[in-house]
């Protein structure tokens, strides 16, 4: 079986770790996506969607390839015809973290200089910090962390999940109560042609229903924002199994942080966990009626 993947270390070594679970010989091919290409700017001022998946999914469908593997957060809400998520493995974090010789953001000193591409990340920043500085930066994820470790940023705020699955240790999680995650962050989406029977059940194998359950709701969430890149707006799903229940927060805000609506949904989990996905959906319509449609009109308007 061939496994398209991107050319980065993360990339590489997550599809590696999808081959590694499989039951056959899996050998990876590399496709170079435009969000690969585009160094110097960020992609949220960029028109358009999927920039690291829409050579993938032209490979996919050419049958150059038999799956591939993706940061869940990197896939559009809208798959193209033809292509499913076959596999959803259990979730690694969904926090973000900070790389710096201070242990949280409350420690930096005023003026510091924090290193993100994100603009749900920026917004955050200025909403809790308004006395820091961000600064756009782009590159893999061994690159940021180089970055801030030669001193050109006093910090950087990147996902953990990419730590931890590179074998990064000296960094600070953030609280995703405080620090709200971007959906499906942390999460992996194996991607397969619909029709390809064979290669869809031999990923099945991978499948994490509880993971599925909460990636899904939090796209959806997104669905009903009409987020991608360019909306700052982020989800965070806190299951307790014990007692059976979860709380959903989430926010929407504008793009100096001073307008962030923030709203919380609790409830019990239901056997399909199919609650999630419509509590979802409810927590975004209320943001929307507390203001966050008029956010949404005026950075895209902007």
């Amino acid at each position: 079986m061939l496994a398209g993947t991107r050319g980065s270390k993360l990339a590489l070594t997550q599809t590696q770790w999808v081959a590694d679970q499989l039951d056959c010989d899996v050998q990876l091919k590399t496709i170079v996506t435009r969000g690969d290409k585009i160094h110097d700017v960020n992609l949220a001022r960029l028109e358009g969607k999927g920039f690291f998946t829409k050579e993938i999914d032209e490979a996919l469908l050419a049958g150059e390839i038999d799956f591939a593997v993706h940061s869940m957060k990197d896939i559009p809400t809208d798959l193209p015809d033809g292509i499913i998520i076959a596999a959803i493995p259990e979730r690694e974090s969904p926090m973000d973290a900070l790389v710096s010789q201070h242990p949280d953001l409350e420690s930096l000193p005023p003026g510091s200089v924090i290193g993100t591409s994100s603009q749900r990340r920026a917004c955050q920043v200025h909403h809790l910090r308004p006395d820091l500085e961000v600064k756009d930066l782009r590159g893999n994820l061994d690159t940021r962390v180089r970055k801030q470790k030669e001193g050109q940023y006093d910090a950087v705020i990147v996902a953990e999940a990419g730590l931890k699955r590179l074998g990064y240790t000296d960094y600070s999680p953030l609280d995703p109560k405080l620090f709200i995650p971007a959906a499906s962050q942390g999460g992996l989406a194996i991607t397969a042609r619909a029709g390809d029977k064979g290669t869809l059940e031999e990923l099945a194998k991978l499948e994490h229903p509880e993971t599925r359950a909460c990636c899904e709701a939090e796209r959806v969430f997104l669905t009903v924002l009409e987020g991608g890149c360019q909306i700052p707006a982020g989800i965070y799903i806190d299951i307790d199994e014990q007692a059976g229940n979860f709380t959903m927060t989430g926010f929407i805000s504008s793009l100096d942080g001073k307008r962030h609506l923030e709203e919380a949904i609790t409830g019990k989990l239901d056997e399909s966990l199919s609650v999630l996905k419509s509590d979802a959906k409810k927590l975004a319509a209320g943001l929307l009626d507390k203001g966050g449609v008029q956010i949404i009109s005026e950075i895209r308007g902007s």
